[in-house]
């Protein structure tokens, strides 16, 4: 059945649900709401079409974005622990040569019997 506008469909399909809660829908009614309903699912199946695709479209930006961002993520996780050893491996040369520095200036002080001048 042809409907000239949204509101009478609805008044119908509204129509034939009530019939159906009290138990008064005959079977021709059963079929009529059983077509309205499917219509109107067809309908909004349409309508929301291009809203579905646009939003699964932006889903798999937003999935890339993400996959993206956790390969930067790794890879700056990657350059911490490196910065990190690089640090330790500074400290480390700072102290061997603070410790060779101090052994110079011992060795000098015992030889020469003067403190080491430092120039900075």
């Amino acid at each position: 059945m042809e409907w000239s506008n949204d509101d009478e469909r609805q008044a119908r399909l509204d129509a034939l649900r009530a019939a159906e809660l009290t138990g008064t829908l005959d079977e021709a009614g059963k079929a009529e709401l059983t077509a309205l309903i499917e219509a109107v699912e067809a309908e909004e199946r349409e309508r929301l079409a291009p809203a579905l695709a646009r939003m699964r479209a932006e889903q798999v930006a937003l999935r890339q974005q993400v996959q993206e961002s956790e390969a930067v993520n790794e890879q700056l996780v990657i350059l911490a622990a490196q910065q990190e050893q690089w640090l330790c491996d500074a400290r480390r040369l700072l102290r061997d040569l603070q410790r060779r520095h101090q052994a110079i200036r011992e060795v000098y002080q015992h030889v020469t019997g003067e403190p080491l001048a430092v120039a900075m």
